[in-house]
């Protein structure tokens, strides 16, 4: 009688084995296949699991990789990959990690080393999980540029340009480099908006912008101040190559036409600089400095450059 309650649990075990959603595999002690259910042989692609029992892992790995099916397997060094994946195997008596499909779907795998060197490899779904992750991450990433940045013109906003400064002029302090700072306005930008109207007026600020940043380093900071001024931070700098990059970004603005509604349009920038050579004063005294000879530049006649000595 026991015996037979002993065949029925070992019986309803077998079928739940085949028939759960989890994908299940054991591989014995020479790492074959020697179970599979349905579940893990979808993982594969395959239909049958015939196709699975008797494979190595080795031949699987090889298999996705050369059908681009199943398990992504992303490498150009298939030998150094297969190298690296089997000494983790083992290596632990229980391990988890994350697996995706060429199919989008992604899995989280755990791996158990029982009697016999054998692996009972347990696979479960997640996709579900996954996908609202990214979801989660691509509305924080959106999150975050809209607390940073100004939408129209796609530079820093004041407020992360100020703090990014500040971050800045604390790795030049400890690397022992000076920085420049540019405050640019435009020039006779409210004729443009009476003339032209605001949404010229909006068209000119971004084409503005974007000619500045074709203009600046991959490690200068642009930020839009408000209304027509910008500002400029410029990492690593000397007071002649600061001078020489702000009058290399006004000759490229006074440069540039712009068209609106069959309009060409023209515009100057006035440049005040500022230099901190050993990055040891405040950065809200050089910010302080830098809109002063701004508004000297303004002064003097507009489409200039005016630094400090």
């Amino acid at each position: 009688m026991l015996k037979n309650n002993t065949d029925q649990l070992i019986a309803l075990f077998s079928e739940f084995l085949r028939d759960t959603m989890n994908g299940i595999l054991v591989f014995d002690g020479n790492d074959r296949i020697i179970f599979c259910n349905q579940s893990a042989t979808s993982i594969y692609e395959l239909t049958d699991s015939n196709d699975l029992l008797g494979k190595t892992f080795d031949q699987m790995v090889k298999h996705c990789h050369k059908s681009k099916t199943g398990i992504v397997i992303d490498t150009d060094d298939l030998n150094s990959w297969l190298e690296y994946a089997n000494t983790k195997r083992r290596s632990k008596t229980y391990r988890r990690f994350e697996i995706d499909l060429h199919n989008g779907s992604w899995y989280l795998v755990s791996e158990q080393l029982v009697e016999n060197n054998c692996i009972v490899m347990i696979c479960t779904d997640i996709t579900d999980k996954k996908n609202a992750e990214n979801r989660l991450n691509e509305m924080s990433e959106e999150l975050f540029i809209l607390a940073t940045t100004d939408s129209l013109t796609n530079t820093l906003n004041r407020r992360y340009f100020l703090e990014q400064a500040q971050v800045e002029k604390k790795r030049c302090q400890r690397e022992k480099y000076g920085y420049a700072l540019l405050m640019l306005d435009l020039d006779y930008f409210k004729s443009i908006n009476d003339r032209y109207g605001h949404a010229c007026g909006d068209l000119v600020l971004s084409s503005i912008a974007n000619t500045l940043k074709v203009e600046l380093r991959d490690y200068d900071l642009l930020g839009r101040m408000g209304g027509e001024e910008f500002a400029i931070l410029l990492p690593n700098t000397t007071h002649q190559s600061a001078l020489s990059i702000a009058q290399l970004i006004r000759k490229s603005v006074e440069n540039q036409t712009i068209e609106y509604r069959g309009h060409q349009i023209n515009v100057t920038i006035s440049i005040g600089l500022s230099l901190d050579e050993n990055a040891d004063k405040g950065f809200d005294s050089l910010f302080l400095i830098a809109d002063k000879l701004l508004y000297l530049a303004k002064q003097q006649g507009r489409n200039q450059v005016v630094a400090d000595d």
